[in-house]
């Protein structure tokens, strides 16, 4: 009797679907497309540069934001949106994603490769 074969691709399948239940269990509030294009560059030169966009919830701290960012990465955020929108340019690690994925006020983190510098 001969055996069954599985569909070789079905492994590479089931393995991107438990990624993917992966990053919305740990880094919830970060676009899986962020998080996909870091893990491929970080694979060749971990000194790719980002422009990383936070949306936050209104009313907050502004001024509270900024301070925080500057304490974390040494950089100034470009403010957008009555508050809501923080732009930086920096070079990324998956513990600053889970950093900002953890607070209450983020809403969500969009960002796409600038470089290398």
């Amino acid at each position: 009797m001969a055996s069954q074969t599985q569909d070789p691709t079905l492994d590479i399948q089931t393995k991107y679907e438990e990624f993917r239940r992966s990053c919305k269990t740990i880094l919830p509030k970060i676009d899986h497309k962020l998080i996909e294009d870091f893990l491929n560059r970080h694979q060749e030169d971990p000194g790719a540069r980002y422009s990383i966009e936070v949306t936050t919830k209104e009313g907050s701290d502004t001024q509270a934001i900024k301070d925080l960012v500057w304490s974390k990465i040494g950089e100034i955020p470009d403010i957008d949106n009555h508050g809501t929108k923080y732009r930086i340019e920096h070079k990324l690690s998956l513990d600053a994603l889970k950093t900002l994925s953890d607070y209450d006020f983020v809403l969500n983190v969009k960002g796409s490769s600038i470089g290398y510098f």
